[in-house]
């Protein structure tokens, strides 16, 4: 059965695109069988951030059924597939995103699980994302303003009666705003993971690869694979024997309701 994992915020330039590619090639480094999807349908940059911004087949030609979605698949070095969306301007003006969901449902049985970066902001692409999403995970920086859009993702996810598990804090840096404990009682959520600023994350991007990919001993990388970890039920000890898997959503719904 394929998971769908949804990573928002209605806020840009929280790190929500680095975050979900990132998830996925720690998911990937577990030996788990990932999808990543740009659902960004006017702004998609995952296949500039991994080097292949103008493939022959995208998200959109599969939206205006001048391809079918396997076509739409790329290898990335790292392990991960990925359904990049276009970044030709003519492409996103005349791609409608009414088939959306049924799309994400065509991908179902090809994957263990499918990570979506869902757009910024409060339109359909956005509602559609959230909407199929087994779990939603949101994407927040320390600081108020980033916060406060946080809990507006929530509450949308609520109306498009999707569960929120969790908050990831991005760029978490020496003075922050906002510590954890005070992000967890404003938005009522866990923090699944807090992603530290780290250099090697810009330098990933020049490089065209995830961190986890590019700098493996980097501490964001190393934050990556303890989220990863959690999601599947084996800790990211390299010294510990690998335990039975679990399916990552089964896992994280409870080590969510047991704390």
């Amino acid at each position: 059965m394929t998971s769908f994992i949804t990573i928002a915020s209605c806020k840009g330039g929280v790190g929500k695109t680095t975050v979900a590619i990132n998830l996925a090639n720690a998911l990937a480094d577990f030996g788990r069988d990932v999808i990543l999807v740009d659902a960004s349908l006017k702004t998609a940059d995952i296949g500039l951030y991994l080097g292949a911004p103008l493939v022959e087949k995208t998200l959109h030609d599969v939206l205006n059924k001048e391809a079918d979605i396997r076509d739409a698949v790329y290898s990335h070095p790292s392990g991960i597939k990925v359904i990049p969306g276009a970044i030709s301007m003519d492409k996103v003006e005349s791609t409608c995103s009414d088939s959306l969901e049924d799309v994400f449902l065509g991908i179902a049985g090809y994957s263990e699980a499918v990570i979506i970066d869902c757009p910024a902001g409060f339109g359909e692409e956005t509602k559609a994302a959230l909407r199929i999403a087994d779990e939603v995970i949101v994407v927040t920086q320390p600081d108020l303003p980033s916060a406060t859009d946080a809990l507006k993702t929530i509450r949308l996810a609520a109306k498009m009666g999707s569960e929120v598990v969790g908050v990831i804090i991005n760029r978490y840096g020496e003075d922050p705003e906002l510590l954890p404990a005070n992000i967890s009682r404003l938005l009522d959520q866990k923090i699944l993971g807090v992603i530290p600023e780290d250099p090697e994350i810009l330098n990933s991007v020049k490089l065209k690869h995830p961190v986890v990919y590019s700098s493996p001993e980097a501490a964001s990388t190393a934050e990556f694979k303890r989220l990863a970890g959690i999601m599947i039920g084996e800790p990211y000890l390299d010294n510990l024997p690998k335990k039975e898997s679990r399916n990552i959503i089964t896992f994280l719904k409870s080590k969510l309701k047991n704390g």
